[in-house]
This record gives C-alpha cells, structure tokens and sequence, in this order.
C-alpha cells in the first residue's frame, strides 16, 4: 500500500507544524514545496511568533549590497534571498508591513529588527493589540528610547525585553499600561537604588527581570 503523500498532510496538523518554523523558512522555503504547504503557509496562525532578523538593512539605504551598514555586522543573507524571490527590495518598514499583514493581527510574540523604524512600531502598535511578549534588540536605541510613546496599545503585554534603557524614567510609563506585565528583561541597564525602587513601585506583578543590577 502506498504510503501518505507529504502534500496531502492534515491542514492543521500542517500549520501547527509551520508556525515552528520561522520567518525565514515560511517566506522562502515553505512556499516552494508543494502548493498544499504554500496555502497552509498563509494562514495567519503560521505567524503568531514574529521573530524578525537582527540584521536588515535600514530604510535609508538603497543598495543591497549595503545591507551590513555598520563593520562587523554579519549578513546572513535574509533580505538578499527576500529580494531575489519576492523581486523586490524590501526596507525595514515595508518588510514590517508586510509580515504583520500576514498575522492579520494576530501575532502574539515579536522580535523587532534590527534597525526598525518609528513607522514600523506605529504600525506594529496599531495592528497587533493581543501582543503578550515583545523584544525591542540592542540594536534599536532609537526604538528603546521612543517605546513608551505606544506601549499603552498592547493592554495585555507579558513579557518585554529592551536594550540599553533608562528605567527610572519609563518604567512608571510601562507600569501604568502594561498591568499584565511579569517577565522584564534589559540586560544594558543600569540598575541602581532608585531604578529599582521604580520597578518594585511600578511593576508590583514582575516575577521575573534580568538586568545589570548595581544596589
């Protein structure tokens, strides 16, 4: 008896499957494959885990072949493959967009890009209200020093993870419109005295924060 064909696999079964895959795999390999897999690949429970590359090239340079913008960034060769495939050169906040469209808003977990834009994380706040978990990178200073300004879209954000971060000053923000919030990473940030009394104020339901403490 023949056995089962990789193309006739349960729908469901698939996307559970597909949504472990990441971001990557499910823009150019997965599509590919077979086109049971491609119809499978656009439901939006294959993108609830947003876990975008560190390294994309920032809205503001045009040639790929600038991609690594800083010396000693890696490339490992995402947007050139994106480029290649899609037949065109996605900037940091036209990937956004396109990937949250994908979610139809039903991403739960996020890893921002590296060099993400104020646009990009406008258009992430105002279209992904059920965001539990949230990690902005080291490579978003830019993005770490304006996230308060739409941290109050996600009600019901667990889990956030910074960069180098002034908590005395925004944790009060975060603790006012994050109640949820249990898990707090930001492994740059100084801690001392008073910015661990704003966590202990502000953030009463914290169970979890990795940071550099300093008392």
């Amino acid at each position: 008896m023949e056995g089962r064909k990789w193309e006739d696999t349960n729908k469901d079964i698939l996307v559970n499957v597909l949504g472990r895959v990441g971001m990557e795999s499910l823009l150019l390999d997965v599509p590919f494959v077979y086109k049971s897999w491609y119809k499978a690949s656009r439901e939006p429970q294959c993108w609830e885990h947003l876990i975008f590359p560190t390294f994309i090239k920032p809205d503001d340079i045009d040639d790929i072949d600038d991609i690594c913008w800083e010396p000693g960034i890696p490339d490992d060769g995402f947007i050139e493959r994106l480029a290649m495939t899609y037949q065109e050169n996605l900037s940091v906040t036209a990937l956004v967009k396109f990937i949250v469209n994908r979610s139809c808003g039903n991403a739960r977990i996020i890893e921002l890009p590296g060099g993400c834009t104020e646009e990009a994380l406008e258009y992430f706040a105002n279209d992904l209200p059920i965001l539990k978990g949230l990690a902005v990178g080291s490579y978003n200073e830019f993005i770490n020093g304006i996230i308060v300004k739409f941290i109050s879209k996600w009600k019901i954000l667990e889990m956030l993870k910074l960069g180098k971060y002034d908590l005395k000053e925004k944790i009060p923000q975060i603790g006012l419109h994050c109640n949820n919030l249990i898990w707090l990473s930001a492994p740059y940030t100084y801690i001392g005295k008073e910015e661990a009394s704003a966590l202990v104020s502000s953030l009463s339901e914290l169970v979890f924060g990795s940071t550099w403490w300093k008392l």
